[in-house]
């Protein structure tokens, strides 16, 4: 498929698993009036992030994430979400809480990708901030899923502060990576525009598009939760590390038409500072710890 359509949707999520997939799913109806391929939507976009991170966890919304988690893909809001990718024929990648099929007392933060063929992958969470850990299991696979708009490659929040993962998954073949996340202001009420929580967001976007030759789309909840005050600003960066959109402070879609194949081919090969991947060197790195 030469020309593709990304989308990536800023979303104010709610303790309503309920309301949030309705919201989901409207999206997608938008997403897909527009032409799009791919829509990409928050982490914990179904059930909701956690309402405090820092210590402060409490165990109402510790027994809420284990009363809402669902099996994947078994699951009921999997199965809307499948639904719906079939109907529109678009791909789909959305955040849960998801519970193991073995282990009822076991939690995963998880990213879900969905398509016209039906399930087409996971991804759970490898890196915890703050509570997290009390509430999830970390996951330990990087995967990279081929579909017919290209090679994906799911991380989440957090995951897109340490370079390994994206690299990871782009050395396995990656040409977009999509990244559902729940990253907040520093402070409550702060200023999105000049708080250094909104420029590092940005900062590890573009980077990790440029070092890979990706495309990096990035989902963001917007507005407070708790003690949490989401940035927005869902956008799209290039393989050259360009922001081809961005939602922004507040709720929204946004699309960009690429040609994946063309455009991750020309900045991994022809790049003005080289090719990163070509470049690299692990014979000298595995020398040392890491």
């Amino acid at each position: 498929m030469e020309s593709v359509v990304l989308a990536s949707v800023s979303m104010n999520v709610a303790y309503n698993k309920h309301h949030n997939l309705a919201t989901c799913l409207k999206y997608i109806d938008e997403a897909a009036s527009r032409g799009a391929n791919l829509i990409v939507f928050p982490e914990q976009c179904l059930q909701g992030y956690l309402r405090h991170l820092n210590q402060s966890v409490s165990s109402l919304d510790i027994k809420y994430q284990y009363d809402e988690a669902e099996v994947v893909p078994h699951g009921p809001s999997t199965k809307a979400m499948m639904d719906a990718a079939r109907q529109h024929e678009i791909y789909v990648v959305f955040g849960l809480t998801e519970r193991d099929e073995d282990r009822y007392d076991v939690l995963y933060n998880t990213a879900v990708l969905v398509g016209p063929e039906g399930y087409v992958g996971r991804y759970r969470k490898v890196h915890q901030p703050g509570d997290e850990a009390h509430v999830y299991w970390p996951g330990d696979e990087f995967p990279v899923f081929d579909t017919n708009i290209g090679k994906i490659g799911m991380l989440i929040c957090y995951d897109k502060a340490f370079p390994e993962v994206a690299r990871i998954l782009a050395t396995q073949g990656a040409e977009i990576l999509a990244m559902p996340t729940a990253w907040a202001l520093e402070v409550v009420g702060g200023n999105v525009l000049t708080d250094a929580s909104t420029e590092n967001y940005i900062l590890y976007d573009r980077v990790r598009a440029v070092e890979n030759g990706c495309f990096f789309i990035s989902s963001n909840q917007v507005g407070v939760c708790g003690d949490l005050d989401y940035l927005g600003h869902s956008q799209i960066v290039s393989p050259k590390g360009k922001i081809l959109v961005s939602t922004g402070y507040g709720n929204g879609l946004v699309t960009a038409q690429v040609n994946v194949h063309a455009d991750v081919l020309e900045a991994r090969a022809f790049d003005v500072s080289g090719s990163h991947l070509k470049d690299r060197k692990p014979e000298v790195y595995r020398r040392y710890p890491l």
